[in-house]
């Protein structure tokens, strides 16, 4: 049977970079094939090569038996979808429409109607087993739904091969159950996957065959049957890097002055009757399942939400919005990184240095000392970067990641409230923001973090609140917080 799609030999190189160096891998119709490796070893650019964005300096790209030269239009007409990390929705269209974005089906006078428009969307949508409401605007949907809908767009055009860079990096764990019920039916239909993921359980999971690549370098790949998590841990950094809390958490910091407080706090259905308190030398964990309130509690505790009934104080004043609780010293970082936390086309020393200078902008500005401060706090931080002047979106997610964490710092943060913070980062990158967390903590700050991977919490918590339907359903503390634990007051055990 003929490849879906082959790469063999690739080279390629950028600047004073070697980001591919002879990497070969191939991917067979009805195959879900799993591409891991740390953050900048080489997994984005092989991914614009398989899709025509970039060109090969060395090797041949086959799609069956016939090599090819791919630029994106070829591409796609050859069978290759990809779904970024970033979506590429029309938020204010509806969900008919966004699922034909790409080929609007036309009758024979060549007119594009609405009847032939959802009636193509309606098709598109059982042939991978997903249910919308055609006529909702796009940004009504869930996260999750918005991935689907891409998905179901992918899945057209005689697609042959559909790379998923990161798809699950902003579920929760139900929704991630639903994605694999849906890659499970397209890999059903003889449709070659490129799966791309930090999460080595999920790649144990829906993963048939998988590569590994660490600086460039092709460095295995096999049966995902017949490797274990430890061992594709070892292949990608070369040592063994173990999320055990034992290597994060050195105990329980000095607790000092709540500096933190929620009180009765309501938002609609959302969030009701929410009360907690956050003390300095704390790591507290909100967690709880989609649709818990656990997103809307984190926007209410950084001032980007204000609730319909209770308040929310700082230092003992109440926080009116962002604004002002950015100058209380409450630092936010955001899930969504890129949308909502970096200016992408901007600077490292820009983004680092964003913070400080909208709450204490000085009345000269000298690009000379704005270089040395982010460079400091960059380099405290182990932020890698060749250039501070550099666009940020040229750095890998973990040192994008770390970069808003500098940011806080610089700006002498006593609160950070961190969403999500390792969402889409390679365990080291992981491993290290752990122990920065740890070590704010250690250093006086109040950290309170929301998240949903229980992993993570087990490493960091010093506290863990539990949330469902919009209320705490319990609290322990995080030598409790198994995953087991952790389940049964998710699910009301």
């Amino acid at each position: 049977m003929a490849l879906a799609l082959e790469l063999r030999g690739v080279e390629k190189s950028f600047p004073g970079v070697r980001a591919l160096s002879g990497v070969s891998f191939n991917v067979a119709p009805g195959e879900v094939h799993a591409l891991v490796g740390e953050n900048g070893a080489g997994k984005s650019t092989l991914i614009k090569i398989a899709s025509g964005v970039l060109q090969p300096d060395l090797g041949e790209i086959l799609i069956g038996d016939e090599s090819v030269q791919l630029t994106p239009k070829s591409a796609k007409r050859r069978g290759i979808r990809v779904l970024h990390q970033e979506r590429q929705i029309a938020l204010t269209r509806t969900v008919a429409d966004n699922v034909v974005l790409d080929a609007p089906p036309r009758n024979r006078f060549g007119l594009v109607t609405r009847k032939s428009v959802r009636n193509e969307a309606s098709q598109r949508l059982a042939r991978v087993g997903i249910s919308l409401d055609l006529d909702a605007p796009a940004w009504t949907l869930r996260v999750a739904q918005l991935q689907l809908l891409e998905l179901a767009r992918a899945v057209d055009f005689d697609a042959k091969c559909i790379i998923m860079d990161e798809p699950t990096a902003t579920l929760h764990r139900e929704e991630i159950n639903q994605l694999f019920e849906v890659v499970r039916k397209i890999r059903e239909n003889g449709i070659a996957v490129i799966y791309i993921s930090h999460h080595l359980n999920e790649i144990k999971e829906i993963a048939d065959t998988y590569t590994v690549l660490r600086d460039g370098n092709q460095v295995s790949n096999g049966k995902v049957s017949e490797v274990s998590i430890p061992e594709l841990v070892t292949q990608m950094f070369g040592t063994d890097v173990a999320l055990r809390r034992e290597n994060v958490h050195g105990g329980q910091s000095a607790l000092g002055e709540t500096i933190l407080e929620i009180e009765d706090v309501h938002f609609g259905q959302a969030v009701r009757g929410v009360s907690f308190a956050l003390r300095r030398g704390e790591v507290l964990v909100v967690t709880g399942a989609v649709g818990s309130g656990t997103r809307e509690l984190a926007n209410i505790a950084s001032g980007a939400l204000q609730p319909t009934r209770g308040a929310v104080k700082s230092f003992g004043n109440a926080k009116r919005n962002r604004r002002s609780a950015t100058k209380a010293g409450v630092a936010f970082l955001p899930a969504d990184r890129k949308r909502e936390g970096l200016m992408l086309d901007r600077s490292v020393s820009e983004n680092v240095l964003l913070a400080h200078q909208s709450t204490n902008a000085p009345f000269f500005h000298s690009s000379g000392e704005a270089h040395r401060r982010s460079g400091r706090v960059c380099s405290d931080l182990g932020v890698k970067l060749s250039d501070l002047h550099a666009p940020i979106r040229a750095l890998s997610g973990g040192n994008q990641q770390k970069v808003i964490i500098a940011r806080w710092v610089e700006a002498a943060s006593e609160v950070l409230i961190l969403d999500d913070p390792t969402v889409g980062i390679d365990i080291s990158s992981k491993f290290d923001i752990y122990r920065r967390i740890r070590g704010m903590a250690e250093s006086g700050k109040a950290v309170l973090v929301f998240s949903t991977d229980f992993s993570e919490i087990r490493c960091i918590a010093d506290r863990v609140i539990v949330m469902s339907n919009g209320r705490f359903v319990g609290e322990i503390t995080g030598d409790e917080a198994t995953e087991h634990r952790l389940f049964e007051l998710e699910m009301g055990a």
